[in-house]
């Protein structure tokens, strides 16, 4: 990480960053207290390297007025029925600390791929669409990313099929918390490339960007796709990832999208994921400029459940396995725990908001995955083909149950052998002709109370900062941002920043979920500030590399991106 020079601070202060006194006008009680954090203190506490994943993260109109990073081991969250005891496992990933921001990437293919290699200098989820497309032979270049040539061999020609598995939620701090979970993808570590020095590019670590940084090679300040839900163009909040399954709002060429069109939409190219979040690791479809109706096989969770897609801008099979295919795995999970009962460890098997948690729903998508690989007609020309494939359990498990729960681990292993069904095809269908690359578009968030850390309430948030303005200014708190009623703030005469150090300064005693017992805790604890931070949009969008690079390494450990991890004992087990 770099240090912090002489110069940073009058840099700062002449780019107007370092917080003056509130602005607020008018009479009465002034809602910013003067011993609130500035912007430029929080700026250097946060430090060059997770600033500067927060300045990539950061899209004008799209993403809050302010981003919020909770301290380390803290998630702000949303507990509708109040905490269910002090070990309530619901938490979100939405900071850029390191446990959140490193992943994986592993590079698989015999004859295409060294073998053994593990790489520890700094790269990027961005890199890998750099480093597919020098595989296929393309010209085709990530805005950022860069090609990771120790993995690649010196054989020229494309391989006839390239895969990309991405766990949703798996980085390392997961693979770490549950290490005997996968064997299979421990092998192809070995057996190929890992990098172990590897970030997803830009915060917020959550599931809609990053899978765009992985398929555009871009970051979000680029490819638009700010957060999972944000403003719409029309002003309004809403899902602003491929909403209605419909991907206007992705600024970046994809490589699947690009390397599809340059060859006359004659490579085959699919996806097999849950959501629209997932797409942009795929890309437009029928909505690139000159593109088809590539394959998405998404899951309506929002509906009665089942595979769907947007037929407009994509193409659906008709064969993939349904809703008795899913019972079964469901008959075969509930037997498996000991007692047919249509529950798994507690967990009831009728309901579909759990039903997508579990190890059943991972096999069920595992044999959709191999049915898709069967079917369609991949491999089956000199075109390479791109497959795309995305499992969510890991992430929805994490959420439900953290990673601190053995039914997680469950659902890691059943992935784990998914992934091992998948290679085993490629093995037999396409030796030495395929490669294959593995990956995570976040961490987990363990569990606040084993991490150190607290459960803060975005609902209180948003009522404290409300109370102490004594105005509806706030339109929604996220786990990672906060939108801002601009209206209300001109009527007010206060600033994004005004309000942003107000939220800097909330105490855990007034962000407390209900339920969450006080009187457990120490008094400096309840009286202590919850936040890292509370950056004013506008000044990340305004911040140079040189104002980055110049703020150092800051004051949390969790925010080094740059130092390798050391990893050595997980690889070996």
């Amino acid at each position: 990480m770099s240090r912090l020079t002489p110069s940073a601070v009058p840099l700062l202060l002449a780019f107007g960053l370092v917080a003056a006194a509130c602005t607020s006008g008018g009479e009465g009680p002034q809602p910013v207290p003067a011993a609130a954090p500035s912007v430029e203190r929080m700026l250097r506490d946060l430090g060059t390297d997770a600033v500067r994943q927060m300045v990539r993260g950061y899209v004008p109109d799209r993403s809050g007025e302010i981003v919020i990073v909770p301290r380390p081991g803290s998630t702000v969250a949303q507990w509708p029925d109040g905490l269910r005891g002090p070990e309530d496992p619901r938490t979100t990933h939405a900071a850029p600390w390191d446990y959140l921001q490193r992943v994986p990437i592993v590079l698989y293919g015999p004859g295409l791929v060294r073998a053994g290699v593990v790489e520890d200098r700094p790269v990027e989820v961005t890199d890998i669409p750099a480093t597919l497309s020098a595989l296929l032979g393309s010209d085709w270049r990530a805005p950022e990313g860069e090609i990771l040539r120790e993995a690649l061999t010196p054989r020229k020609r494309p391989p006839r099929v390239l895969v990309v598995v991405a766990y949703d939620g798996g980085g390392w701090n997961v693979l770490e918390r549950r290490p005997d979970a996968w064997p299979e993808l421990r092998r192809l570590m070995a057996d190929g490339t890992v990098y172990t020095n590897a970030t997803i590019g830009s915060a917020p670590p959550i599931t809609a960007p990053i899978h765009a940084n992985i398929g555009t090679g871009a970051y979000p300040r680029e490819h638009g796709i700010a957060e999972n839900t944000g403003r719409l163009p029309d002003g309004s909040l809403g899902e602003l990832y491929f909403y209605e399954e419909d991907p206007r709002l992705l600024a970046a060429e994809t490589l699947a999208d690009a390397w599809d069109v340059a060859n006359g939409n004659r490579p085959w190219v699919g996806l097999v994921a849950y959501e629209s979040w997932h797409l942009a690791m795929m890309g437009k479809g029928g909505q690139a400029p000159g593109g088809d109706r590539d394959t998405a096989v998404l899951w309506d969770f929002r509906g009665d459940g089942g595979w769907f897609t947007n037929e407009e801008i994509y193409a659906l099979p008709d064969y993939l396995p349904g809703d008795a295919a899913l019972r079964e795995r469901l008959r075969e999970l509930d037997v498996d725990d000991g007692a047919a009962d249509g529950s798994w460890d507690g967990v009831d098997l009728t309901d579909e908001f759990f039903v997508t948690s579990t190890p059943a729903f991972v096999a069920h998508q595992g044999d959709v995955l191999l049915e898709v690989l069967a079917r369609e007609p991949i491999g089956d020309d000199e075109l390479t083909d791109l497959l795309f494939v995305e499992l969510k359990p890991s992430d929805n498990a994490g959420h439900l149950f953290n990673i601190e729960s053995t039914r997680f681990e469950e659902v890691l292993r059943a992935q784990d052998a998914v992934l091992a069904r998948l290679v085993r095809e490629l093995d037999r269908r396409f030796p030495g002709e395929y490669a294959l690359v593995y990956t995570a578009d976040h961490g987990m968030a363990p569990r606040p109370d084993a991490a150190g850390g607290l459960r803060i309430d975005r609902f209180r948030v948003e009522r404290a900062v409300e109370e102490r303005f004594g105005a509806d200014l706030i339109e929604a708190v996220h786990p990672d941002d906060v939108y801002l009623r601009a209206d209300v703030l001109e009527d007010l005469g206060v600033t994004a920043e005004d309000v942003a150090r107000v939220v800097a300064d909330l105490r855990y005693r007034e962000v407390a979920p209900e339920g969450a017992d006080l009187s457990a805790i120490p008094r400096e604890v309840a009286d202590g500030r919850v936040f890292a931070a509370a950056i004013p949009g506008v000044v990340l969008a305004g911040l140079s590399d040189g104002e980055v690079e110049a703020l150092g390494d800051g004051v949390y450990a969790e925010g080094d991106l740059t130092t390798a991890p050391d990893l050595s004992a997980l690889l070996t087990r």
